[in-house]
């Protein structure tokens, strides 16, 4: 169905947005359709978690609904066996520390070339996205982003990844059909700080995308079951 790529700095609430969190209005994606690939082992972030999303090894994804891995070759055999599997709502939490953690565990070993070696990787990382996108599946990436300011001035938020080198071999945004940008602001009138996803470039952030009129704004609840309505009413013409 579609590729979301959410980028936002660390404690932005990108996990956030998974679960339902009536008191901060976020609905969440539905817990009988989702299943989540985390990268790091840390709790998720919303009430509930471990009994909406108990924690499976890779070996036997039908007894849960949440995984732990951080090994690129694992990560692309779990993506593929849920190309056949009843979810459609697939969430890869914390998707920098893929590159991150196998360049941190292979930074002293001899004879390779790290740069190439993760571009392979994360190529076959992404072949199984598309796997899962040709299946009719929802596919979200929540990544952590680093600013980069452009000569007009406008911020670029890119996805973070171990180096320039490893740029040259992976563009992450070039992968997606939409790109969220997370964004922080106080509401005066409300007098507290309200999160939000950006759709679009705007005239601070020119990294954002979606298809034309997917998204009626270009500020969004930082929701992911909005998210996922909006895709699935876009693309079902509804």
């Amino acid at each position: 169905m579609s590729k979301v790529l959410v980028l936002a700095q660390s404690g932005f609430g990108k996990s956030t947005s998974i679960g339902n969190s009536p008191s901060i209005d976020i609905e969440g994606l539905p817990v009988s359709s989702t299943f989540i690939v985390s990268v790091t082992s840390k709790p998720l972030p919303f009430k509930g978690s471990n009994n909406s999303y108990p924690i499976t090894s890779a070996d036997n994804l039908k007894a849960g609904k949440r995984v732990i891995s951080n090994n690129p070759e694992q990560i692309q055999n779990i993506l593929l066996s849920l190309v056949s599997s009843p979810f459609t709502d697939i969430v890869i939490d914390d998707f920098n520390y893929v590159m991150q953690d196998w360049y941190m565990n292979n930074a002293l070993a001899k004879g390779w070339d790290g740069p190439k070696t993760i571009g392979y990787f994360m190529g076959k990382i992404f072949e199984a996205i598309e796997a899962l996108d040709r299946a009719g599946k929802n596919i979200y990436i929540l990544a952590h982003g680093e600013s980069v300011l452009q000569p007009d001035g406008r911020t670029y938020m890119k996805f973070k990844s171990t180096g320039k080198m490893v740029d040259e071999y992976l563009t992450v945004e070039g992968k997606v059909d939409v790109v969220l940008i997370g964004v922080s602001r106080y509401d005066s009138a409300a007098k507290k700080v309200v999160k939000e996803f950006l759709t679009n470039e705007n005239e601070f952030y020119s990294s954002a995308k979606s298809p034309i009129e997917m998204f009626d704004k270009n500020f969004i609840p930082n929701d992911l079951g909005y998210v996922k309505k909006q895709l699935e009413s876009y693309y079902n013409g509804e």
